[in-house]
């Protein structure tokens, strides 16, 4: 089949570490026989002959049609707008979509911007997508390629937000699949999803890095196909944040990007992305990442710290030699509680290539942001919490100056997460004593 879609020469798998190269539609291990380490999804892109201006504006004729009823799938989808970018050669007829990627790009509101210290923000709220996260993203990427390949089931382990996408986008491609979620670490609103989407739930007496451990060892067993970023179509579709932020520029790049990382899709997504428009002929700026990790679980921010401490400049060689995964401590960032995250080598990668950095916030700032985030009209997820926080911290040390630019990546609607974002303001209901008119005036204060 997989001669009849692609050759190796169009798009292949390279290990990221020693290069080694395999067939895109028959891997299933997705973890480089020779190293250990992941793949990366490569694309031939000389045969398309355009550039950059011509792919610029071929995008923008699709964007353009977005909300057209007679707009075509990759006039609809604002991942697939930019399929010659993330996945040129798959054939359409393969690819299950549901709309995603048409999300906003907002200015901070006077309370955010006031609380962080000022500075030109902007929020891409990826919450705004079928399943609620940015999720959908990738999702949409890695089930077309799954449904080209003949896959017939898949799975995940997941804090919620994958396991969301996951039921939702096999459902359309008519493929089965499981999620693996730790008991009691999920919210309701999440686990309710993929029971709609028909999914098998198993949950596990333990925390997301003991689901991730049972899925790797189903996958390594070439039981279970992965929808995790252990699979790096995911990346591809990931992508489409920068793409989209660039567009609504004119086609220039922010000065930062700031994300939260949990496992390390997002990080490792945005930095691909920067070199590709790069590689496609882009002239301009570009940005640098800010990635922010939770005192809860911050593996990749706290060896970060620790390696720039103790050189000068940071390599990713030295970086790894001071990584340590650890246990996840509680977090209302429930979707960010990973102690040793599946794409670190790529997020390692992608910070120092970005000439980026990396910051940890406490569990009451990122609380807080999502609050003040809230007086603006925004309800965000705790994640989001973390970089907007992150940004906060950055401004005040300096780090990141007023007049730079910078756009935080909100990576799910804060409606998944209402019970922890209830109980932080439970302070402010106030409760009468009776149902009389003046009793409740009296409350209001008029």
């Amino acid at each position: 089949m997989s001669a009849k879609i692609f050759t190796t020469d169009q798009t292949q798998l390279r290990c990221i570490q020693c290069s080694h190269v395999a067939d895109l539609l028959k891997e299933r291990k997705f973890q480089c026989p020779k190293c250990g380490d992941l793949y990366d999804v490569v694309h031939d892109f000389k045969p398309l002959k355009k550039s950059f201006s011509s792919y610029t504006a071929m995008f923008d004729s699709r964007a353009a049609r977005a909300f057209s009823a007679s707009g075509s799938l990759l006039e609809r989808s604002g991942v697939w707008r930019f399929k010659e970018w993330i996945m040129p050669y798959l054939p359409e007829k393969y690819i299950v979509s549901l709309g995603e990627g048409n999300v906003p790009i907002v200015p901070a509101g006077n309370h955010l911007r006031k609380w962080i210290g000022g500075g030109d923000v902007w929020m891409i709220l990826e919450g705004m997508t079928p399943t609620g996260s940015f999720k959908d993203f990738g999702g949409t990427v890695m089930m077309s390629v799954a449904k080209a390949a003949g896959i017939k089931y898949v799975g995940c382990a997941s804090t919620g937000d994958t396991s969301a996408m996951v039921a939702a986008y096999a459902s359309v491609a008519g493929i089965r699949s499981v999620v693996i979620l730790p008991r009691g670490k999920v919210t309701a609103a999440q686990l309710a999803q993929p029971l709609v989407h028909g999914s098998t739930i198993i949950t596990l007496p333990g925390d997301f890095d003991d689901c991730m451990r049972v899925v790797r060892e189903l996958v390594a067993g070439k039981r279970l196909f992965p929808a995790n970023s252990l699979n790096p179509t995911r990346i591809e579709g990931h992508q489409a944040t920068v793409f989209l932020t660039a567009q609504f520029f004119g086609w220039e790049l922010p000065d930062w990007i700031a994300l939260p990382v949990g496992n390390g899709s997002n990080c490792s997504s945005v930095g691909k992305a920067l070199r590709l428009m790069n590689q496609m002929g882009y002239k301009g700026s570009s940005s640098r990442i800010l990635a922010c990790q939770s005192e809860a679980a911050n593996p990749l921010a706290s060896s970060w710290m620790e390696t720039r401490a103790a050189h000068k400049e940071v390599t990713t060689s030295d970086w790894r030699g001071m990584y340590k995964p650890m246990k996840a401590g509680e977090t209302t960032a429930t979707a960010a509680r990973i102690g040793d995250p599946v794409s670190r080598d790529k997020v390692m990668r992608e910070i120092i290539q970005s000439n980026g950095m990396m910051n940890v916030v406490s569990e009451k700032l990122l609380n807080e942001a999502v609050a003040v985030c809230g007086r603006d009209g925004y309800f965000v997820c705790p994640q989001t919490g973390i970089a907007l926080a992150g940004v906060k911290l950055a401004v005040e040390r300096k780090a990141l100056k007023k007049n730079e630019r910078v756009v935080v990546v909100s990576t799910a609607t804060g409606l998944k997460f209402t019970e922890s974002a209830a109980c932080g303001l439970q302070k402010n209901i106030l409760e009468a004593g009776d149902c009389a008119t003046e009793t409740v005036a009296k409350l209001m204060g008029v």
